[in-house]
């Protein structure tokens, strides 16, 4: 089992420095009753915001598993418009986030669009997303997305022979890096398929892992329903443990309640391989007037993270439809993380995309000038 860090060395002056950060496996072999333990970091002692928890909590989004994981910030969701919706979006896919979830569904994108999205949490961490999309022929789409998480700097501690800490021994910065390309392929008007290839790495005061690792996904969509599945970081051991494999279903249906209003409902599920464990989520979508949206999920089997809220605008500027969203995420005693996202789709969906979607227009109602 890899620590996240326990680096110890022996200075000069018989000391020896700790970068104070622990296995993940231990710290939940020792927490299983859902406790805090008070930290020392560099002479402070925090509880639920010390480092040490935030890099094990915020990489483990969905569930406390076993520990055999690596790379886990690869489950969290880098979409404030698809992390208010939940799982079923795998069924939905209707946007340059179906890279990243689904691939399948970039087949269903006629015009490229870059999307960026920012992830505020806990003391200095921040997370930052980018993706973009083109079509490359009538039939397949090409995506693209990177992603960076840093933990902000963190101080070491020294400790004696005895094992008494004293002192300070500079600072590190924990961060995960990964990118990934996918391609969506249109088997027939209804049937979509999709795969993906991308590299994460993690690095912790020098110790850092790495590994190259797969996506596929499906999506078939008639009349406004879609059903899709994908299968994400399928790979081998990354280091001493295993690629976070996630595969994901999603069942998604747009309503049209008046002929400019949308009410998307999306079911889906996630089932995480090295755990066994499955979650669920419930969630929908309202769009009015094409403009304005507000958004919100439930999830069961989550041990945190099981409400979320959002809202969003969009706009067309220049023949350029451009969208601001926002979500919020609740996560129980250790506060709440938002999300904030822009996007830019370079031009308006063709007829050929509007008519798989469901969506029922008159000709008066486009985006919003």
């Amino acid at each position: 089992m890899r620590a996240w860090c326990c680096k110890r060395k022996l200075n000069k002056n018989n000391s020896r420095s700790c970068s104070c950060l622990i296995s993940s496996k231990n710290w939940r072999a020792r927490h299983q009753d859902g406790s805090i333990p008070s930290i020392e970091i560099g002479g402070l002692k925090n509880r639920a915001t010390t480092v040490i928890f935030l890099v094990f909590f915020l990489s483990t989004p969905l569930l406390s598993g076993t520990g055999t994981e690596s790379l886990q910030f690869l489950k969290i969701k880098p979409s404030a418009r698809v992390a208010s919706i939940g799982d079923g979006y795998a069924g939905l896919a209707d946007d340059s986030n179906a890279s990243f979830y689904n691939p399948a569904g970039l087949a269903r994108l006629t015009t490229p669009e870059i999307s960026l999205m920012h992830l505020a949490y806990i003391g200095e961490t921040g997370y930052e997303y980018a993706a973009g999309v083109i079509p490359a022929g009538k039939n397949m789409t090409l995506g693209a997305y990177v992603i960076y998480l840093n933990y902000g700097s963190i101080t070491k501690t020294t400790e004696d022979t005895s094992g008494v800490y004293s002192g300070t021994a500079g600072a590190f910065n924990p961060n995960n890096i990964a990118g990934g390309l996918s391609i969506g392929y249109k088997l027939g008007e209804s049937l979509n398929v999709g795969a993906g290839l991308k590299y994460a790495s993690e690095d912790i005061d020098g110790s850092s892992v790495n590994g190259i690792m797969g996506d596929v996904g499906i999506l078939y969509r008639i009349e406004g329903v879609g059903i899709g599945a994908s299968l994400s970081n399928i790979g081998g051991n990354v280091g001493s443990d295993v690629s976070p494999m996630l595969a994901r279903l999603g069942l998604s249906a747009k309503l049209s309640i008046m002929s400019d209003d949308d009410l998307t409902v999306a079911l889906g599920g996630s089932y995480i391989l090295a755990s066994s464990k499955t979650v669920e989520s419930f969630g929908a979508e309202y769009c009015y007037d094409n403009f304005v949206s507000v958004r919100g999920s439930y999830g069961i089997g989550y041990d945190v993270n099981n409400v979320n809220v959002g809202a969003g605008v969009k706009q067309n500027l220049d023949g350029m439809i451009c969208s601001l969203d926002y979500n919020f995420s609740l996560f129980g005693d250790l506060g709440s993380a938002h999300r904030v996202s822009v996007a830019v789709k370079f031009g308006e969906e063709t007829k050929q995309s509007k008519k798989s979607s469901g969506s029922r227009r008159s000709k008066s109602s486009k985006y919003r000038k």
